[in-house]
């Protein structure tokens, strides 16, 4: 049974479910998949965001007519811990701030920095 109190919907928790099999021991991906799993945008068009034959951020999707701020700053999140890469067109919406002030989403972004350094949390 899935703990939704840790997703922002069932459609999230699915989400993880479904795109699971490629991150199940790599907390990169973990928090990357969980990342973009919480909004149904990033949800409904993930494969302009990653390539998973190739493994390959899309950094060109931040700019598709699709994306929203907190699209953009989700995404953005997702890769940098994935990859460490920080855009320079969109600095502005790198800072904690910037991506943290959202009270819809803040706790699943946190929860996806905890996947992410899960290991060095103790958890």
């Amino acid at each position: 049974m899935v703990n939704f109190n840790n997703y922002s919907s069932e459609a999230h928790a699915n989400f993880v479910m479904d795109y699971g099999y490629w991150h199940k021991a790599d907390p990169k991906r973990a928090a990357f998949v969980y990342l973009l799993g919480i909004l149904k945008v990033t949800r409904e068009h993930i494969r302009y965001i990653f390539n998973f034959e190739t493994e390959e951020i899309n950094t060109e999707c931040l700019s598709y007519a699709w994306i929203t701020p907190l699209a953009r700053r989700t995404i953005m999140l997702a890769y940098n811990l994935y990859t460490n890469w920080i855009p320079e067109e969109y600095p502005e919406d790198c800072s904690p701030s910037a991506i943290f002030d959202h009270d819809k989403i803040r706790e699943f972004l946190i929860e996806g920095v905890r996947l992410r350094y899960k290991e060095k949390l103790g958890g």
